[in-house]
């Protein structure tokens, strides 16, 4: 049986190296560009591979319709969403500088 490649991105994001490391480029990759169509499809993926994203909404309190215009790119997520949707994917937000040290 064939698989496409949004279900094999699926079962390899259960391992949360693998998934991590595909969030690191996601973020990378949005900070670069501000993509930020690229970094929600990101989103609804490891989110996908957590179950489905009406369940996602239910444990994470936030409105199930309002995830998936998240992560259609219709809405920007406010901060403290993006925080709680981190959150629940056992993620969270760091800052680092951007300088060097000497």
């Amino acid at each position: 049986m064939t698989r496409t490649y949004d279900e094999y991105l699926k079962e390899n994001l259960k391992n949360t190296e693998e998934a991590l490391a595909f969030f690191q480029v996601a973020l990378e990759e949005f900070l670069e560009n501000n993509n930020l169509t690229d970094f929600n499809k990101a989103l609804d993926v490891l989110i996908k591979s957590h179950g489905s994203v009406a369940n996602f909404a239910k444990i994470s309190g936030i409105n199930r319709t309002h995830l998936y215009k998240i992560l259609n790119s219709e809405v920007e997520p406010k901060l403290s969403t993006l925080k709680n949707i981190l959150d629940k994917l056992g993620y969270k937000i760091t800052i680092v500088s951007r300088n060097k040290a000497a």
